[in-house]
């Protein structure tokens, strides 16, 4: 009995034993931001850097998850937005961007000023982050940061979350007409032109499943997906540990597709993940002319004068 007692304490120090090393070799891998050769690294941020200035009266961080999540634990002080915060319910379809008077009142009830540092993150590598970055993007604020790896590398690092939900004062956000820039949104109509354009590439950012046709989500139509469109799912853009990779991976991931194009649409069902694919080319490839498509499948599908490929 006593033999079988030491086996087992035994196994269980070996077990924490490779634990901690398998740890302390993924946390040495990191590779600092400025270190990955982006063509905009600041609009980044590293969980350490977030640590360090996160008191400061002007960085407001905000939890992008569903508020059920979110009261699990979140980085102290974030307040927590969701998708039905940013989106127009009276919009022709589901998921579309919040107009810009929409977004003056959610912005003031979560406290944040126009002259704030915006720290987004979640917990899927920036994939909902990324559709508030660029939104906010179009609507002229300028001080936008992701959080490098989301709360997966805040958590690797052993910094402390906390449960009891955040918030700040409360503020008057004002967008103006002037400021609002949709050079980054892609129209049903941008889209259709696109698609026997030699000088344009259409990108799939959703899963194999949904561009071969075999999966439909919710809200859309019809299966498959739009012609002449490349297939890249957004999880492509991160490494293993949820931060984004270098910018040699996605040059290679995405250099034969680009040669050529001067515009770049990506959509997947309600322009969620294609705003991360958007974030990545624009920001940390430095493509010129990613627009993303805001109807993105849901509307491409609900429209049946509109060509499908890849029809079960």
């Amino acid at each position: 009995m006593l033999k079988s007692r030491k086996n087992v304490l035994l196994i269980f120090t070996l077990f924490l034993a490779l634990f901690l090393a398998f740890g302390a070799t993924a946390a040495a891998e990191y590779v600092p931001i400025e270190e990955r050769g982006y063509a905009n690294p600041d609009v980044l941020i590293s969980a350490e850097e977030l640590a360090e200035i996160m008191d400061q009266d002007d960085v407001k961080i905000v939890d992008f998850r569903n508020p059920m999540i979110y009261v699990t634990g979140h980085i102290p002080g974030a307040v927590n937005v969701w998708r039905s915060d940013e989106e127009n319910p009276d919009a022709d379809y589901a998921g579309m961007r919040a107009t810009p008077e929409q977004m003056e009142a959610m912005l003031s009830e979560k406290g944040i000023g126009n002259d704030d540092l915006v720290v987004i993150y979640d917990a899927k590598g920036d994939y909902d982050a990324s559709r508030m970055w660029w939104i906010l993007t179009m609507y002229g604020h300028e001080r936008i940061r992701l959080l490098d790896g989301g709360l997966t590398r805040w958590e690797d690092l052993g910094y402390k979350k906390k449960l009891l939900p955040d918030s700040y004062p409360e503020t008057d956000y004002v967008i103006n007409e002037d400021d609002i820039n949709y050079s980054m949104l892609a129209e049903v109509e941008d889209v259709e032109a696109a698609v026997d354009n030699e000088n344009a590439l259409i990108l799939d950012t959703r899963s194999e499943g949904e561009h071969t046709g075999e999966e439909l989500k919710s809200g859309a139509e019809r299966k498959g997906c739009i012609p002449n469109s490349v297939w890249i799912e957004w999880t492509e853009n991160l490494n293993e540990d949820m931060t984004f990779k270098s910018y040699e991976d996605l040059e290679e991931l995405y250099g034969e597709h680009l040669e050529g194009k001067d515009t770049v649409i990506p959509y997947c069902q309600s322009a969620v993940r294609s705003s991360h694919s958007t974030f990545v080319l624009s920001q940390l490839v430095g493509v010129d002319g990613v627009k993303n498509y805001d109807g993105s499948w849901i509307e491409w599908s609900c429209c049946p004068e509109l060509p499908v490929e890849n029809v079960e």
